[in-house]
């Protein structure tokens, strides 16, 4: 972790001043619930998609699976951070920068994991049947390939992939919310230490400037004269 000149009681002043640690929490619970949701949805919908589609590219389905990496990472982190917000609280060591990296890591790999979920989707292939003369729906039409009545699997995965783009979305805000805190909490800090570290400047120059200017310690030079010896002593 990284070091700090606070103190203990620095750093916990500046934790019992935070009035929005809970509103932190609650955003941490909210994302973590969140990031679970998206990575069942899309896990799902990655499933799905290659039990009953072949990729031509050879690729794989790496739309959706790009998709993961943002919410797992969002997953495995926000336990941690809560644990650690609990920590803190008891004037534990912890520097806000940790959650400011991490915030912005998960915030950051959200931005193209929710372009190419949409740009990616099953659903872009989603079309009405074309009904013929006689009222028949020919599934060996082309038009008709990715029609609800032929079809109906892609629509499963089509849903399921659009959930998991709302749920991808809310994890992007809500650690973009969470970033902005951890933004604040480190200006907090490091003005805190810069501050420590003035007042100790402060207090070295002057005790210094304070010996430089001590008054001179006086010596009695009085005479005093031994009577047995007669001779004038100074002490």
């Amino acid at each position: 972790m990284a070091r700090s000149p606070l103190t203990v009681d620095a750093r916990r002043r500046l934790y019992e001043e935070d009035s929005k640690w809970s509103v932190k929490a609650v955003l941490r619970i909210i994302a973590t619930g969140a990031a679970l949701l998206a990575m069942i949805l899309f896990a799902v919908a990655v499933s799905y998609e290659n039990k009953n589609f072949v990729n031509t590219d050879g690729a794989g389905d790496w739309t959706d699976g790009l998709a993961l990496a943002p919410v797992v990472t969002s997953l495995l982190y926000n336990p941690i951070a809560l644990a650690l917000l609990i920590v803190v609280r008891k004037g534990r060591h912890f520097h806000p920068a940790w959650h400011l990296g991490m915030d912005l890591l998960v915030w950051a790999l959200c931005i193209p994991a929710i372009i190419f979920s949409v740009g990616g989707g099953l659903f872009w292939y989603w079309a009405p049947a074309i009904v013929d003369r006689n009222g028949n729906i020919d599934c060996g039409f082309f038009f008709n390939e990715f029609s609800p009545e032929c079809d109906p699997v892609a629509y499963t995965i089509g849903r399921t992939e659009i959930a998991g783009i709302v749920f991808l979305f809310f994890v992007f805000v809500l650690h973009f919310m969470l970033f902005v805190f951890a933004c604040i909490d480190t200006h907090k800090w490091r003005r805190a230490s810069q501050g420590g570290q003035a007042r100790k400047s402060f207090e070295l120059q002057y005790n210094n400037d304070s010996e430089q200017h001590a008054p001179p310690s006086y010596v009695n030079n009085s005479e005093s004269i031994d009577p047995a010896e007669g001779v004038t002593k100074y002490v």
